[in-house]
């Protein structure tokens, strides 16, 4: 299945290069805010974190650990400790330097649980799962898993803000799929590839030949609120099981559907299709299609399209890309004005262009 991750962070993925600190013996100290979980989608999990340097004195070392669980029903408890050496800054260098450095390691440990609900299977190995992880400013890192459920990582840089007192520190834990849900996965896919034992009928407004496409209401209306509410008793489609898609094309709207069996787009996302795929996700409420679409124009945004896609946020309510695509447009000023797009942009979205023009001038 596709996951968030998949678009927005693969791409950037390292590996860190040096051994681990020897900081074992020295004495552990706690952040003070506690590890702020989020499941991302089936699997895929968001924890953010603080690594508190407000109290590291010069040439200091030590730990800093969180122990959190996915979820309130988890029976699992995961410990996540962070161990440092701050670096001496160069003689030239004043001591708050934003270019001062922490040497860091991270590991990641499951801990004991306390019945077989934690997913361990016969040979005492997790079922398979990925670590990765971003302190402040570096890049991604992933975390090696070694035995007894312990995940890794190699030695890296963190560099502070300027006048930070904290590092924020992000980490994604991924749970991947049993063969068995794999296979369960495949076959409700086959379900809509197959055209098998459906119960409702889809056809286009726009297209003059007798081109439909089939789905079964009781799966679309689980994954979808706007699809269950269409099928509802009283409504016409529920009598007919005929629905007429008037607003989207044929071949976006087969995507959708495609997504809404397997949880995957049968073809990969480009620039043609993410931006109407977001347009139909949202129509129907299909909120983790909607994220896939946002996450992929985010990593698209360049000198040629940055004002139609920031122009496209604006009009869809889409701030990441806007904010994101403003930030493009701020740093290359020069080169965007000179656009036949600019002028456009002037002409339809004159409070748009205004705010952009604002942010070249800082």
């Amino acid at each position: 299945m596709s996951e968030k991750k998949n678009v927005s962070l693969e791409a950037s993925t390292i590996k860190a290069s040096s051994s681990d600190l020897d900081v074992s013996s020295l004495p552990s100290v706690n952040a003070a805010p506690v590890a702020e979980v989020t499941a991302l989608s089936d699997g895929l999990y968001h924890i953010k974190w603080t690594f508190d340097i407000s109290s590291i004195g010069k040439n200091s070392r030590g730990r800093q650990e969180e122990t959190f669980k996915l979820d309130q029903h988890s029976q699992a408890s995961y410990k996540l400790t962070l161990k440092y050496q701050k670096q001496d800054p160069e003689p030239d260098q004043c001591e708050c330097s934003p270019d001062i450095q922490f040497i860091v390691n991270l590991k990641l440990k499951r801990e004991a649980c306390p019945t077989s609900q934690c997913l361990i299977s016969k040979n005492g190995r997790d079922q398979s799962v990925s670590v990765w992880a971003r302190v402040g400013r570096c890049q991604t890192i992933i975390l090696d898993q070694s035995p007894n459920l312990v995940w890794k990582s190699e030695s890296f840089s963190a560099i502070p803000d300027w006048d930070a007192t904290e590092i924020p520190c992000q980490f994604w834990i991924k749970f991947y799929q049993s063969v068995g849900e794999i296979n369960a996965q495949r076959q409700f896919a086959n379900l809509f590839r197959n055209q098998l034992n459906c119960d409702v009928t889809f056809s286009f407004d726009e297209i003059e030949e007798d081109e439909s496409i089939g789905g079964h209401a009781i799966i679309l209306s689980a994954r979808s609120s706007v699809f269950a509410a269409l099928f509802q008793r009283g409504m016409q489609e529920t009598n007919t099981r005929k629905v007429c898609i008037k607003d989207i094309k044929p071949d976006i709207f087969k995507q959708l559907l495609h997504y809404i069996y397997s949880g995957q787009t049968s073809t990969k996302l480009s620039e043609e299709t993410a931006q109407p795929l977001f347009v139909a996700a949202n129509m129907y409420d299909i909120e983790d299609l909607k994220d896939e679409c946002v996450q992929f124009l985010l990593t698209c945004i360049k000198l040629k399209n940055a004002i139609n896609l920031m122009a496209w946020a604006h009009v869809h309510s889409v701030d990441s890309i806007k904010e994101a695509a403003l930030d493009f447009v701020e740093s290359h000023g020069k080169e965007i004005c000179q656009q036949d797009d600019w002028e456009r942009l002037i002409k339809n979205h004159p409070n748009l262009c205004l705010l952009a023009t604002r942010r070249m001038c800082k």
